[in-house]
């Protein structure tokens, strides 16, 4: 009983942080909210309807956890320094970051300091509440924490990772910078990421940024819904 609580308190407290609803908490809070009702009334799983739905939550999370295990595979796909480094956007409020954007940031500001001769891509459009692109946002943040300007390109059309990497690409084409690409991104988002650049041709390996804690889970299991509809549409190796 307590654990159906805690699974259903943990993904609704992304809502409580100004999150917008998405599938992945509310996957979390009615699997949560399920298991509660099972715990009540056990007699439940006599019904037909509820052992099929069981059963298709058991090969769910059969292909979750294969989903898993080439999500924690490509975390070891290191950078080792000479490469390009394509920073993926995702929200920022009105012209700052988002703390999921703070977090690639983060991660991005480490590794370019540790190699002074690495240049970046700052990719992300603009969205419809944000006042200025994902790129600019990024660049800006990257320039006030003493990364010359000269190493930062942006790239401020895409919409999607496929959108990401895809125009990123070009942008690295058309400045001669190195075609052995680093992605950063948050921890659950770098497999899809990864296997969409080298869909692209890129050869590519991935710098992890973390998750808060209280996010994870909620993006977590919205990224398993994102592998899977892109490997349905075979945009993922």
């Amino acid at each position: 009983m307590i654990i159906a609580v805690l699974l259903m308190v943990m993904f609704i407290i992304p809502v409580f942080t100004g999150l917008v609803v998405n599938i992945g908490n509310v996957t979390g809070f009615l699997l949560g909210f399920l298991l509660y009702q099972l715990i009540r009334n056990p007699s439940l799983l006599h019904n037909p309807w509820i052992i099929g739905l069981l059963i298709l939550i058991a090969l769910c999370a059969l292909i979750a956890a294969v989903i898993t295990h080439q999500m924690i595979a490509v975390l070891k796909k290191k950078p080792a320094g000479d490469e390009t480094l394509i920073i993926l956007g995702c929200e920022i409020m009105g012209e700052k970051p988002s703390l999921m954007q703070v977090e690639r940031l983060e991660a991005a500001l480490k590794y370019l300091k540790k190699y002074p001769d690495t240049c970046a891509v700052c990719s992300g459009g603009k969205g419809k509440n944000e006042k200025v692109s994902e790129a600019y946002a990024m660049k800006k943040w990257l320039c006030e924490h003493g990364i010359d300007e000269k190493r930062i390109y942006m790239e401020d059309a895409s919409t999607t990772t496929l959108e990401n990497i895809r125009f990123s690409k070009v942008i690295m084409e058309q400045n001669h910078l190195h075609m052995k690409a680093a992605v950063c991104t948050n921890e659950f988002h770098l497999y899809r990421a990864v296997c969409m650049a080298q869909s692209e041709g890129l050869s590519c390996s991935a710098l992890s940024a973390r998750t808060a804690w209280w996010l994870l889970p909620t993006f977590y299991v919205r990224e398993l819904y994102a592998v899977v509809f892109h490997r349905l549409r075979g945009q993922l190796n």
